[in-house]
């Protein structure tokens, strides 16, 4: 009884720890997301400004 309260245990801790561990990579990702985006329109930006001061 006690071994299989054990391995329910063991199940149930790797099952969290992959969430977390996957929650946090979402965090991390999404966040690396949102800075290349911002870059990327601060780029269009300029670029767009260029191009209509040479018309």
């Amino acid at each position: 009884m006690t071994i299989l309260m054990v391995l329910i245990l063991i199940i149930w801790l790797c099952i969290s720890i992959s969430s977390l561990i996957s929650a946090i990579q979402s965090v991390v990702f999404e966040r690396r997301r949102e800075r290349r985006e911002a870059e990327r329109e601060k780029r269009e930006a300029e670029y767009h400004k260029k191009r209509m001061t040479r018309y």
